[in-house]
């Protein structure tokens, strides 16, 4: 983490004791930081701050529907 001079209260998030619930307000947390970033070194600032992690903002894709 980079040195910005505030203290670091709370420890990072742990998301697999989450409710699908909590990690879809996660997710979507980190999708809003991240448009509302100025550039990708603010997003991760920003998301550090807030003790969530990229990767929560991710999705899964539905492959293609196969023709039955």
């Amino acid at each position: 983490m980079r040195e910005n001079g505030f203290s670091v209260i709370a420890q990072p998030h742990d998301v697999l004791d989450d409710s699908a619930a909590v990690l879809d307000q996660r997710r979507r947390a980190v999708r809003a930081v991240a448009s509302a970033a100025a550039d990708a070194d603010d997003c991760a600032l920003l998301l550090d701050a807030l003790g969530l992690k990229p990767a929560e903002g991710l999705t899964t894709v539905p492959g293609p529907r196969t023709a039955d």
